[in-house]
């Protein structure tokens, strides 16, 4: 339960529990949770304890095991960071313990497995948030505003590329039985992305995939939507990274580069397109996962879970179709 403040202006921070100590929960999600004031650090589990106080050397949060923090009573959230396979698990013993859940992404490894979890979350009357954290930078929403506009027209065809050089030995990425894999790891920024801007609904979807061995490695596609939208993708293990978007309308294109994993002090660059003409637009620094937390505290305050939780299926129900096109063949 999230305690009342005596101020009901200032209500007290979402008091968040960290269910993992990932990489990308020591680098990414704790700077941000420190900088909000809408949610605080209120524990840290890990199934090595040991090891964790060693990665979140600073921290000031009590290590505890994954059914420690669980049981905690003064914890309002839940951030699962674990590896892909574990999600499903934890984040349904999260649900059964009372607390909301943003769990990194992939949220789960099959369709069915998202559905399970949702349907839980909803039964409670519980928010389940993949993170798609990307998506809370201002650069999205002003493409957005640019498009709205008219001033370039419908919307014709839109690429999402996003690949990076191959994950180092060890890294459980590279293990399809802990949920490795190329789509499992990066099919959520294009599905987002095609989420966020497409104004139909997906309706055919075919592409090809690399492998090593049982590993996939990368898979590219295709599709079309009920508005005669052309979605074009590519992500990919193994290349130079490459991060971007690109929107051709009628009359113009707009291009982001740095678009799914811009630094927090990085102002970035929005290239609108006209003909021969050029016009830069700078998109302000922004610390995207920091403003998904801030979203987040304010969807359970408001207690706006359905809607959030509805995307989040729409979002699994696409990227299942991306992998019957590209990954059955």
């Amino acid at each position: 339960m999230i305690l009342p403040s005596n101020n009901p202006e200032m209500p007290l921070p979402l008091r968040i529990g960290l269910l993992g100590c990932s990489d990308i929960a020591r680098r990414k999600f704790l700077p941000a949770l420190q900088n909000s004031d809408s949610a605080t650090l209120a524990a840290i589990s890990s199934s090595n304890p040991g090891l964790a106080a060693d990665r979140m050397l600073l921290q000031t949060a009590v290590i505890l095991t994954h059914e420690e923090l669980l049981a905690r009573p003064d914890i309002d959230l839940v951030y699962i960071s674990l590896r892909n396979h574990l999600h499903e698990e934890w984040t349904m013993r999260a649900l059964d313990a009372g607390k909301h859940v943003i769990c990194e992404k992939p949220l789960a490894t099959s369709l069915a497995s998202a559905q399970r979890m949702l349907a839980a979350a909803e039964s409670r009357s519980l928010l389940l948030y993949e993170n798609l954290m990307y998506l809370h930078h201002p650069q999205h929403a002003m493409v957005k505003s640019i498009i709205a506009s008219g001033r370039i027209g419908k919307i014709v065809t839109i690429r999402s590329i996003f690949g990076f050089p191959m994950p180092t030995s060890g890294d459980f990425r590279l293990d399809p039985d802990q949920g490795g894999g190329a789509f499992l790891d990066l099919s959520r920024y294009s599905a987002g992305t095609a989420m966020h801007f497409l104004n139909g609904p997906l309706i055919r979807m075919k592409g090809s995939a690399t492998w090593e061995g049982r590993l996939n490695t990368g898979l590219a596609g295709t599709a079309t939507t009920a508005e005669g939208e052309l979605f074009i993708f590519s992500n990919i293990f193994g290349q130079q990274y490459e991060s971007f978007y690109e929107i051709c309308c009628e009359k113009g294109r707009i291009r982001v580069d740095r678009a799914y994993t811009p630094p927090a002090d990085m102002a970035n660059r929005i290239m609108l397109f006209e003909g021969e003409r050029l016009t830069e637009i700078s998109a302000p620094p922004a610390d995207h996962f920091k403003l998904m937390i801030d979203a987040v505290v304010t969807a359970v305050r408001n207690g706006s879970y359905s809607v959030i939780n509805s995307r989040t299926l729409a979002t699994a129900e696409l990227a299942e179709m991306m992998a019957k096109g590209c990954l059955d063949e």
